[in-house]
């Protein structure tokens, strides 16, 4: 606690400002302020700090709904009391276990809404965060600007998913054209991939022995023993392999042997 965590509490919650005017010692106890931070913080005018906390609030808002536009435009029509409630909470650093375990405010947000809003509009916003973090990846822009390597002939060596690429596995189809809190409960497993051109991500379903394959293409196995793992048709495998390996999907690295 210190000066920083006082003053976030003071612009984003009336009941601490309150103390600090009517209980100052109150406030530098529970905080650890000197009576310089003190002092600074109560020479400052109520409706300064309620037109600072409004601002700074704001901007957040914003922040976060440049990211997640469909998940918080839900929130804004249906439960624009939890933007708020985020927003106040989220101007301070976050106290040990709370749960804020991202450090981007978006990530933050998807943490906040959960428990508080239907499950379908939790899945969504993580699939909405999961585009949003892959379209803004430095490394992943840069690896979808590599033309894809296709294997000549048979794929051989150690495959592993290329850094243009995510997978990811949700309770509910996130892909369904429906707003995000009437999403069908249907299993789902997607593969994104950062791409050149518009959309940056695009997004593909996949069924279950696909997203198996790829989570066995971990850069640790050869092509024998990614076959091996999966338990499935030889030729089968390889095929896929080889597809996805020319779609860019998959990077082929020599093998150890």
């Amino acid at each position: 606690m210190g000066l920083l965590e006082a003053l976030a509490a003071v612009l984003t919650h009336e009941a601490e400002l309150a103390t600090l005017r009517e209980h100052p010692a109150r406030l530098r106890h529970r905080y650890g302020l000197s009576d310089a931070e003190l002092a600074m913080l109560a020479g400052a005018s109520p409706a300064g700090f309620r037109v600072t906390g409004e601002s700074v609030r704001s901007k957040l808002v914003q922040k976060v709904t440049a990211c997640l536009p469909a998940t918080a435009a839900e929130l804004k029509a249906h439960h624009p009391e939890l933007l708020d409630g985020f927003a106040a909470a989220t101007v301070r650093r976050p106290r040990p276990g709370e749960g804020v375990v991202d450090s981007g405010e978006a990530g933050q947000l998807v943490t906040w809404i959960d428990g508080r809003v239907p499950a379908p509009l939790v899945d969504f916003a993580r699939y909405e965060l999961l585009c949003g973090q892959l379209a803004g990846d430095r490394r992943a822009a840069q690896a979808a600007g590599e033309p894809a390597l296709a294997p000549d002939g048979p794929v051989r060596g150690i495959p592993g998913v290329s850094p243009t690429v995510r997978t990811a596995s949700f309770d509910h189809d996130v892909t369904a054209e429906v707003p995000p809190s009437r999403l069908p409960a249907r299993h789902t497993s997607i593969l994104l991939q950062r791409r050149w051109g518009e959309p940056a991500v695009r997004v593909y379903r996949i069924n279950d022995a696909t997203a198996a394959l790829l989570s066995r293409c971990d850069g640790t196995r050869t092509v024998a023993e990614v076959i091996a793992a999966v338990g499935a048709d030889s030729d089968q495998v390889t095929g896929m392999l080889t597809r996805f390996t020319a779609a860019g999907v998959l990077n082929l690295a020599p093998d150890r042997y």
